[in-house]
Formats: C-alpha cells, structure tokens, sequence
C-alpha cells in the first residue's frame, strides 16, 4: 500500500511541476523576449 501512496504522490509532484510551469509561462506571456 505504501508503494501505491509514493506513486501516486510522485505523479502528483510531477503534474504540480507542469501546471507551475505553465501558470509561469501565463504570466509571462506579454513580457518581450520572453
């Protein structure tokens, strides 16, 4: 069970890191050379 809990915490982490990405790249996005 406790293998299954790290799974799914690290597939987690990993959607976090892409949604900061992309609210990163919102937020940039009128920002020139960006």
């Amino acid at each position: 069970m406790i293998s299954s809990l790290w799974i799914a915490k690290t597939g987690l982490d990993a959607q976090q890191t892409n949604m900061d990405v992309i609210a990163n790249n919102l937020a940039n996005v009128s920002t020139n050379g960006f």
